[in-house]
């Protein structure tokens, strides 16, 4: 309405309320349809999230016949809290990884990389197992889950505006001067929509994933009482923690570490910025004030 009032024009001779109007009905009527879309695809991510992660990094279950000892050390770290004990997956790369999915304990999953379980000593493996457990604890996967779908659902929606009105605006006189002002406001929704979906709420979204990282290793540190062991497996995560098979950003929130290979030109401070999870470094030093 402050937009509609904001471009009024003077002469009061073209009602541009009644346009507005118009167009608000058209909209709302459109989003009886978009609701039932982004709902049908909030129950597929809630639903399917495991499948569609283990599909994009190619992870597969394993079981403790193939391999009994990381199945005791997240065995034991579950009896210490009485929780179920979590399935464990694999994910076959040369890489120092682990992610945790799911937020139901009986149905949630801990997926190590092949190196990680081969590089790393007993400690350091509890360590990771710890982390992600904390993840799987605190349900940052169903919180991570949510602020995506509200991201994608802001995005659409704005997108959905700007292409509706434009389209109505090009049926009436577009060299009216009401035509005109109402392709104007629906462009600087758009605009607001669109940095509001691709860049605040984005933002936003890797702000509180560096803060569940922080807060799982210290939540690691809380299960083992070994904090010494966490700095040691960051250390050697450090060295080389890219997965390859790993494309998006929604994925590499989970992982312990970011998947993604660091750009060397840029800072430290630019890079966590923008990343998913805080520098190794920031998260040793928080650690040995722990």
């Amino acid at each position: 309405m402050f937009l509609i009032l904001l471009f009024w024009d003077e002469t009061g001779t073209k009602d541009i309320f009644f346009y507005s109007q118009q167009w608000l009905n058209t909209t709302l009527q459109v989003f009886t349809f978009v609701w039932p879309v982004i709902l049908v695809w909030a129950l597929i991510s809630f639903t399917f999230h495991r499948q569609l992660i283990f599909s994009f990094t190619w992870a597969k279950p394993i079981t403790r016949k193939e391999n009994p000892e990381i199945y005791n050390i997240v065995e034991n770290l579950c009896i210490s809290r009485g929780l179920p004990v979590p399935n464990i997956g694999i994910l076959e790369d040369d890489s120092l990884n682990a992610f945790a999915v799911g937020w139901n304990p009986k149905k949630c999953w801990i997926v190590f990389s092949r190196w990680i379980i081969n590089k790393l000593n007993k400690q350091e493996t509890e360590a990771v197992a710890a982390h992600e457990l904390t993840h799987i604890m605190n349900k940052d996967g169903l919180l991570m889950i949510t602020i995506i779908v509200f991201i994608w659902a802001i995005a659409a929606i704005g997108e959905l505006i700007f292409r509706l009105w434009i389209n109505m605006s090009s049926s009436k006189n577009s060299d009216s001067k009401d035509g005109n002002q109402l392709k104007l406001i629906a462009i600087i929704i758009w605009l607001a929509l669109l940095i509001l979906g691709y860049l605040v709420l984005p933002l936003v979204q890797l702000a509180v994933s560096r803060k569940r990282e922080y807060l799982a290793d210290a939540g690691s540190v809380e299960l083992t009482h070994d904090k010494e062991s966490m700095i040691s497996a960051l250390s050697k995560i450090s060295v080389d923690s890219t997965i390859e098979s790993i494309k998006k950003d929604s994925i590499s929130a989970l992982c312990i570490s970011n998947p993604f290979p660091k750009t060397k030109w840029l800072s430290n401070w630019f890079h966590e910025f923008f990343s998913t999870h805080p520098t190794i470094e920031n998260r040793i030093e928080l650690l040995q004030k722990y």
